[in-house]
């Protein structure tokens, strides 16, 4: 018998028990670094970069998309201030996260504080192409009813 091994499919249960276990027992350090990778690998792994490239030259276009056409299922505008040091987000209002990792009772905080902070930072700096610092001023999972950002262009 010649049977190719499949693996199992991931238990996302399992995944969000793993993160569960990390936010509530190690450190801040090394949360951050942890939480900070899946920022980072949920940037790559949903190809973003190839999904703003065609904004590059044109970021207008983009804040179009989000202020005019209304297009963004979870944003309902992204504002640059009249000196253009910063960006603000506002999130609509949602019934839950975003993230897959958070569909679960008690999701770990640092997945706001750490991952969702550095997705978004290479988000806008790939957008941008300049360097940002994010703030996540509100988040469903910190108990708001939306989840809204302040992105500063250093």
């Amino acid at each position: 018998m010649d049977k190719k091994h499949v693996p199992e499919a991931m238990n996302q249960e399992q995944v969000q028990n793993i993160l569960k276990f990390i936010d509530s027992t190690q450190s801040e350090p090394v949360k951050r670094a942890i939480f900070s990778q899946l920022g980072r690998e949920c940037f790559a792994c949903g190809h973003h970069a190839e999904h703003l490239a065609p904004f590059k030259d044109n970021v207008q276009a983009f804040l179009d998309i989000i202020n005019v056409e209304q297009k963004s299922k979870y944003w309902e505008s992204l504002s640059l201030s009249e000196d253009q040091t910063e960006l603000v987000l506002t999130g609509r209002k949602v019934e839950g996260c975003a993230c897959a990792f958070a569909d679960c009772s008690q999701p770990p905080l640092s997945l706001c504080h750490y991952c969702c902070k550095l997705f978004q930072e290479m988000y806008f700096k790939t957008l941008f192409n300049r360097e940002v610092e994010v703030e996540i001023t509100e988040a469903f999972l910190l108990g708001h009813e939306r989840c809204s950002t302040l992105v500063r262009f250093r």
